[in-house]
Order: C-alpha cells, then structure tokens, then sequence
C-alpha cells in the first residue's frame, strides 16, 4: 500500500480535530464546573439529574407553601386573639350589669360600648390576608360578614399541600365563631353561643328597662362558652404551627441531601478536570508538532 502526501495529511487533521475537540470539552468542564451539559456526555447521569432536579423544585414549593401557610395562620391567630380580648371585655361589662343596683342611664352606656364592641367583631370577622378574607371560606373575594348583617362565607376549607399527599387546612370558617344576628331567639338560653348574637342580644338586655340583672347574668355563661370556641381554635392554629415547624426542618434536611447529590450527579471533579485540559493540551500540541514534520524536504529545499 502505497502512502501518500495526501493521506498522512488527511490523518494529520482528523487526529487534530479529534484532539482539539478533546481540549474543547476538557475546557468546558472546567469553566462550567459540570461533568454533564448535555444528555449525549452520559445518559445516566443526566436522567439522575433530571429526577433530582424535579424533587429540589418540588422542595422549594413545599417551602413557599409552608411560608404562605405559616403567614395565613399568623394573621388567623392575631384576628382570633383581638377578638378573644374584645370578648373579655364584653364578659366585664355584663358582669357589671348583671346587677339591679345601676340605674338605667349605665345600663344603656353599657349597652352603647356594647355595640361598639360588636361592630370591631364585625371588622375581625372580615379581617383580610392578601386582599383575601380568611373567614369566608372558599368565598374569598367577599366580606364574609355582609352590610345586612347577615353571614354570607361558606364553610369549606383552603388547604396547602406541605407534602406529597400531605394536605393542611390553612383557613377557618368563621360562621360558627362569629354568627349572626339573623333570627336570634327571644330567649336569651336558646341564643347560640355565637359572638357577634351574644353580644347582640346583650345588647338588648342591657337597653331594655325592663329587663333586670338576672336576665343579664345567663349571657355572662354564653360569652364564657364563646371565648372557650375562640381559645380552643386558638390552640388548634399553634398546633399546626408545631407540627409545620418540625415538618419545615425535615424539609430543609431533605433539601440539602437533594442537593448533595445533585452535585455529585452534575458537578465535575475540578482536580480531576484540570489534569485531563492538561493532558488534552498536551495531545493537541504534540500533533501539531508531529504535523511540521510530515511534509519531506524536496529538491527544491536542497537547491536553496
């Protein structure tokens, strides 16, 4: 077989391109940091990264969802704590009219705070989180607490996904805390323990010179039973908060093992990465060294 000029010529620039391809990757991986930028470098690894990828996506929305929830609960616990205290100082004011020693002009300015505390029950109970009302249910977009004094929310629940298939309820319909003041019985017994219509039908009581202290001091009982509901729920909304803070650190765990092995999916050995661009450089000078010697010295070169 004979060689030619052309052939060792035509082997000379494939072997470069081979190596100066080499050098390119070489030089790639170590700018990038990464040992796989594209699904032909390894299969394998990239179908591992693409899995991990998914699962630290997931992680972060799990944490927006927690962030999101924890801040829902917080305005939650802070309109259920002002109306707790509002409760307690409506329990004070029957305490103080449950008597009959007080003439009719204190009853009626006891009557007066009265509504006055009503009407901040009515503005807890359209309290507001982003522009949505968190006691209306799935009604959001509406007071649930209507100009007519009538309750216009609905009871169904808003929940976060905080896991995979781990649901929490984030918001509480209010209609059993708040009521209103639609229908109230005449009897102050039958009046349901409710804030908004205990202290409407307070109210009354205390405006109504015909009613003495003793008709007072049954709805000292129903603001009892109302501030039990508001401290229970309360109490609900910290547990929540415990359980979502122990679940947020798992979360934060799972978040740094993903990423742990994201890394070794996807990041390249830099020790590793800077020895193979050396030995690539290598390759590639000596075949451009080996190519000044392919062509011969001819006739002409002698002449000279």
């Amino acid at each position: 077989m004979r060689i030619t000029n052309s052939m060792l010529t035509n082997n000379l620039l494939r072997n470069m391109y081979v190596n100066l391809r080499g050098l390119e990757r070489a030089q790639d991986r170590l700018s990038s940091r990464k040992e796989v930028r594209c699904p032909s470098d390894d299969p394998v690894r990239v179908v591992s990264s693409l899995a991990l990828r998914s699962d630290l996506g997931e992680v972060e929305q799990f944490q927006k969802n927690f962030s999101d929830a924890q801040a829902w609960f917080e305005i939650t616990e802070g309109a259920l704590g002002n109306a707790t205290d509002v409760l307690q100082r409506a329990r004070d004011l029957a305490v103080y009219g449950a008597t009959d020693t007080i003439p009719q002009e204190s009853r009626q300015a006891l009557a007066n705070e009265v509504r006055q505390l009503q009407e901040q029950l009515v503005q807890i109970a359209n309290t507001t989180h982003g522009g949505r009302y968190i006691f209306g249910g799935t009604c959001t977009n509406e007071a649930p607490y209507a100009e007519n004094d009538q309750w216009v929310g609905n009871g169904n629940k808003i929940e976060f996904e905080l896991a995979s298939g781990v649901m929490m309820q984030v918001n509480l319909p209010g209609k059993e805390l708040f009521g209103d003041i639609m229908n109230i019985p005449d009897v102050i017994e039958d009046v349901d323990p409710q804030a908004i219509p205990v202290l409407e039908k307070l109210a009354e009581v205390l405006e109504n010179p015909d009613k003495k202290g003793t008709d007072v001091s049954p709805l000292i009982g129903k603001i009892d039973e109302v501030l039990d509901q508001f401290i229970a729920k309360r109490g609900e909304i910290g547990a929540k908060v415990n359980r979502m803070e122990m679940s947020l650190d798992r979360l934060g765990q799972t978040e740094v093992r993903v990423t742990e092995l994201l890394s070794q999916a996807e990041d390249a050995d830099i020790a590793r990465a800077i020895i193979d661009l050396k030995s690539q450089e290598n390759a590639y000078r000596v075949t451009l060294a080996a190519g000044a010697r392919i062509m011969m010295p001819t006739l002409i070169d002698f002449l000279r």
